[in-house]
């Protein structure tokens, strides 16, 4: 049979059965009826305050191979969900994008402090038609729902951003990658060009946290990776006309791109390029359950829709309409990790040769982030050895470690994580 005819049949059904509730957004329990209506398809925990007794105690990284201390601060602003990035500016300066695109520069002294208040990421257009202006502002973030803001990068003095935007002409969402110049003396931010644009426009519905958007640079300071999720339409990915459900490889010099791999369904943790071992690593979320981190090699194809370590979100009484090859990856490059049940697996940061403790050189530390766990994951070549738990009860979304071997960890409830 027909490979596209096979799969297209498999999510007619999908399409119809769609649910919100995914390996990231996964929930303990039932929806809470207290929340607000707006609220209520999000994950429980995500809205719950931090209790007095958790906050009192010391926050360690714990290992049995070491551990570091770190202080909790709170943001000085509030950011929807799912939460932004954030960027290091050097000298405890810090530069947050919120999830609807307001950007924030802060400083870290007794608390975190704004410097600047938050600005929308904008552009200038031409004026329409009937406007007695020459050109007007655009906001260029979508963020409804689970949209927005998916990523961040700061080389140098530009500073690239991915995010949903919405195509007013074919009625869709797009994810959009572009670069801002960052005016750090001043605080500010310019708008400088638009890198990337996915194809084609998603109409709604669509889920807004599996649009993908991670960002890292590569092989050099021109070349840029990006993942794209499947936006909750599995029956694009293997369609080589789009760019759903890939990674793509973007030269920042002649602004072209290409399909790097493919078989992606939800790379919303993150996108990492080891610099030492020249090797690009994905996590992605996989759906109940096979939350993966793959080693990203170029032509390869990773499988979804058509297998996956997982099994399907489904309504009672009704199960394997996804087809019969779940719970293996026959046929398909294999995951170098995966984790059952889903971890929400998160962003990927490596710990470097620092002298302070040499049992965590060069190891990844990758959030869990509807585990509420950040673990240390042991590397031995092209191996992901174990996954050691190392800190437990914080959402992480972003995690940065510096050359001396400090963390930066920012949650989805605000919070931000700094080594003592």
């Amino acid at each position: 049979m027909n490979i596209r005819l096979l799969i297209s049949c498999f999510f007619a059904l999908h399409a119809f059965l769609l649910q919100p509730t995914m390996a990231e957004e996964s929930i303990a329990s039932e929806a809470d009826n207290t929340l607000p209506a707006s609220e209520q398809s999000y994950p429980i925990h995500v809205f719950k305050k931090d209790s007095p007794e958790a906050s009192a105690d010391p926050i360690k990284i714990t290992s049995i191979f070491g551990t570091q201390q770190l202080k909790l601060y709170h943001l000085p602003f509030e950011d929807g969900y799912p939460t932004g990035p954030f960027e290091m500016l050097g000298n405890q300066h810090f530069l947050f994008v919120t999830k609807c695109g307001e950007v924030y520069f802060t400083k870290l002294e007794d608390e975190l402090k704004i410097i600047k208040t938050g600005k929308s990421l904008t552009k200038f257009i031409p004026g329409g038609e009937d406007s007695v202006d020459e050109s007007r502002i655009k906001n260029l973030v979508y963020c409804k729902d689970l949209s927005g803001v998916k990523d961040s990068l700061l080389i140098n003095n530009s500073l690239f951003v991915a995010y949903t935007t919405w195509d007013e002409q074919q009625n869709g969402a797009r994810l959009a990658v572009s670069e801002f110049e960052v005016d750090i003396p001043n605080a500010d931010i310019l708008f400088k060009r638009e890198i990337y644009l996915s194809r084609p426009a998603i109409k709604e519905p669509f889920l807004g946290h599996q649009v993908g958007g991670k960002l890292v640079m590569g092989e050099s300071n021109h070349i840029l990776y990006l993942s794209i999720g499947d936006f909750s339409k599995p029956e694009r990915v293997q369609d080589k006309t789009t760019s759903i459900g890939k990674v793509i490889r973007i030269d920042l010099q002649r602004l072209n791109a290409e399909v790097y791999a493919t078989g992606i369904r939800s790379p919303s943790g993150g996108l990492f390029f080891d610099k030492e071992s020249n090797e690009l690593w994905l996590s992605e979320h996989g759906p109940r359950g096979g939350d993966e981190i793959n080693l990203i090699k170029k032509g390869k194809n990773y499988g979804w829709p058509i297998v996956s370590y997982g099994t399907i979100y489904e309504r009672d009484g009704m199960s394997n309409y996804y087809g019969n090859k779940f719970n293996n990856h026959e046929g398909f490059e294999k995951p170098a990790m995966t984790f059952l049940p889903s971890i929400g697996v998160g962003q990927i940061a490596k710990y470097p040769s620092t002298g302070k403790n040499d049992y965590w050189d060069h190891d990844y530390f990758v959030a869990g982030m509807a585990a509420l766990q950040l673990y240390r994951i042991k590397k031995e070549g092209t191996n992901l050895v174990y996954a050691e738990p190392v800190l437990s009860g914080y959402r992480i979304r972003a995690i940065k470690i510096d050359a001396q071997g400090n963390f930066y960890l920012k949650t989805d409830h605000n919070q931000f994580l700094v080594s003592e």
